[in-house]
């Protein structure tokens, strides 16, 4: 339906937008606008948003480490996302999609912990996720669910899972869009009842370690860097530590630095964090 959608508005046809549409728009777009312009809350609590993040990361949250600053460009990709998400609700409107429900404030009490969240949209009774992403990560999202759960470091298949059972509805997936390009893809969740009972299960584990305030363990170990299939000799961060602003803390003489396998002179050598 949206590929449809924008194919025709692409070549000059002609579709009924309600004025009420764009309106809906507009306010979801200055309401994004508040939103990151407004101080976060800094006291620790389980989110919907951080359900399923990486333990480790969790815990260095709750114990008040230091996270290194955010680039100035942050709230520039903050606010391109939430403006994707207002665009792409506002194409499955003009699109007709059965939209079924739209961001809905949603709790759920996981062994006696109370976590909130916002869901964003519901389609055909379903759970979906509306996501904006870069070309490298949009690349991930089309090799599917799948390849989706072998890496999911920003904890995206546990947060859909949260609204899904929060409202005790079926997840359904994401609808992604390449925020370079304006490519769209959708990955559907995939795994059935052996998936759930597994996302599930993580999330309890999860709740309960930050409950009983569980001693901290890093989830990832440093790994061999390879170039060409061989290894080099030296260690780096998993791609999950890499971007974690608490890598510090469990890496402290970790470098940020060009491969020995890069040629020095190359306009773009290959930077990777290194354990040493």
């Amino acid at each position: 339906e949206l590929r449809s959608l924008l194919e025709k508005v692409s070549n000059n046809g002609e579709v009924a937008l309600r004025e009420e549409a764009i309106e809906a728009f507009g306010e979801q777009a200055k309401e994004a606008v508040r939103k990151q312009f407004t101080p976060r809350d800094t006291i620790f609590r389980p989110r919907a948003s951080n359900i399923g993040r990486p333990l480790c990361v969790l815990q260095r949250q709750k114990e008040g480490a230091e996270e290194e600053p955010m680039p100035y460009n942050h709230v520039i990709r903050m606010l391109i996302g939430d403006c994707v998400e207002a665009i792409v609700r506002l194409l499955l409107t003009a699109a007709g999609s059965n939209v079924t429900s739209d961001g809905d404030k949603v709790e759920l009490d996981i062994d006696g912990t109370a976590v909130k969240g916002e869901s964003d949209i519901d389609i055909g009774g379903k759970v979906y996720d509306i996501k904006s992403c870069s070309p490298f990560a949009f690349m991930k999202w089309q090799r599917g669910y799948e390849a989706l759960a072998a890496e999911d470091d920003f904890g995206y298949i546990g947060q859909l899972f949260f609204y899904a059972d929060a409202q005790k509805k079926q997840p359904g997936g994401w609808i992604v869009v390449n925020k370079s390009s304006g490519e769209i893809t959708v990955v559907d969740v995939e795994g059935g009842r052996k998936e759930a009972k597994r996302v599930r299960d993580e999330r309890s584990s999860i709740i309960s370690a930050l409950a009983n305030d569980a001693p901290f363990r890093r989830c990832f170990e440093e790994e061999d860097e390879f170039f060409r299939k061989k290894k080099t000799g030296d260690k780096v961060l998993s791609k999950a530590c890499g971007f974690c602003g608490f890598k510090k803390h469990c890496w402290p003489t970790a470098k940020y630095r060009p491969s020995k396998m890069s040629n020095p002179e190359a306009k773009a050598p290959t930077y990777r964090w290194f354990t040493d």
